[in-house]
């Protein structure tokens, strides 16, 4: 049979994503982004996994391939562990220039990427990575592979102000694009007002660890005893409270119902060179539940004042919940205020800024290209 109307699908451009988390961590930002490029590329996922994890087991959706980096203890400490980590890897990039782009999100995996490589470089910048490690030789790799891949990459993303300037100084001009985080849920959930209650529960999520401000905890249940915490994702740091619940990580899609009998959603951090840099996916996603907010307050935060109640000192804080709760922990925004935000923080909408850079940095590589063939003689 002769199909007369048939038209081959042109194929996609391959793109390898390096991530600098498991896969199977919190789903944030790489994961969403490696997703959402899917779309128009052929992507395949290159993680870290530490070697002491057997499973090769993983949650990467079939329309990508993936690849597990397998890590081993103290091999950004030990010359000899990071050769023999090397050696151990190696066969996971010997196809690297069938790539046509390489996204890599995390400086210190940039030494995987030879010199040699023809392909196109996009670095996303989402966090300040030195302020991460206490190990100063550690910090000064990764100090050194990011000024070298800021230099080197064709498209450079930042996800907060900060690490738009930081990147941006490190370039010796604005190279950067700023590609903040996003929400993924697609409907917002209707705006809550508690009742009158005998204990109000303040609910967290994300990752419990240096930076989770615990003594601020402790204080506003010493003074306000009708108030207790529950905890959701990872922890690395505990306290043992009678009214501080952990409840582990949970499926992200069943956060909205997860936060459904809370009172307040809370951000309480230390402020420190780490959080500073930070556009917390938290606060997007906490609008989105509906209940009313509250978080300590830094610069990159300003773009929330309409939606969070904003604390500085902890004396700020008590005083704020004090009253909050004799008002019923209402929301600070609307309805309209809500929708407006949500439809205008989309990852999706992110992503058709993150395309359009991608496209124009693919029309200049186009235009480059035929301006050496017509300088040809």
């Amino acid at each position: 049979m002769i199909i007369t109307n048939y038209h081959p699908v042109p194929s996609k451009p391959r793109l390898l994503y390096i991530m600098g988390i498991d896969w199977d961590w919190i789903y944030q930002r790489p994961q969403v982004l490696a997703e959402l490029l899917a779309s128009d590329y052929e992507v395949t996922v290159l993680f870290p996994r530490s070697i002491l994890r057997a499973s090769h087991k993983t949650n990467v959706p079939l329309k990508m391939q993936a690849r597990i980096l397998r890590t081993l203890p103290y091999q950004e400490k030990n010359l000899v562990v990071a050769m023999g980590s090397f050696l151990l890897n190696r066969h996971l990039f010997r196809d690297i220039d069938t790539f046509d782009y390489i996204y890599l999100g995390y400086p210190l995996y940039a030494r995987y990427i030879p010199a040699s490589y023809h392909g196109k470089i996009i670095y996303d910048c989402m966090d300040n990575y030195e302020a991460l490690y206490p190990d100063q030789k550690r910090v000064s790799r990764i100090l050194q592979q990011e000024q070298h891949i800021v230099r080197r990459c064709h498209l450079l993303l930042a996800s907060s102000v900060l690490l738009k300037k930081k990147v941006d100084a490190i370039a010796g001009y604005s190279k950067s694009i700023l590609v903040r985080n996003g929400v993924l849920f697609d409907i917002a959930l209707s705006l809550s007002h508690a009742q009158k209650k005998d204990i109000y529960k303040l609910c967290y999520i994300g990752t419990v660890a240096e930076w989770f401000d615990y003594k601020l905890l402790l204080t506003t249940m010493n003074e306000l005893p009708y108030l207790e915490y529950h905890l959701v994702g990872p922890v690395s740091s505990r306290c043992d409270h009678p009214k501080i619940h952990y409840l582990g990580i949970v499926p992200h899609e069943t956060l909205p119902e997860t936060v459904a009998d809370f009172d307040c959603l809370v951000m309480p951090f230390c402020v420190n060179e780490i959080v500073k840099s930070v556009d917390p996916v938290k606060l997007y996603e906490y609008i989105s539940f509906g209940k009313c907010i509250v978080s300590v307050y830094y610069p990159e935060l300003e773009h929330f004042r309409d939606f969070v109640y904003f604390y500085e000192t902890p004396r700020e804080y008590t005083s704020l919940l004090r009253r909050l709760a004799q008002a019923g922990f209402p929301p600070k925004y609307n309805t309209k205020m809500q929708q407006n935000f949500l439809q205008n923080n989309t990852w999706q909408e992110r992503y058709r800024h993150l395309r359009k850079a991608l496209s124009e940095m693919e029309e200049t590589d186009e235009d480059q290209s035929n301006e050496c063939v017509w300088d040809t003689p």
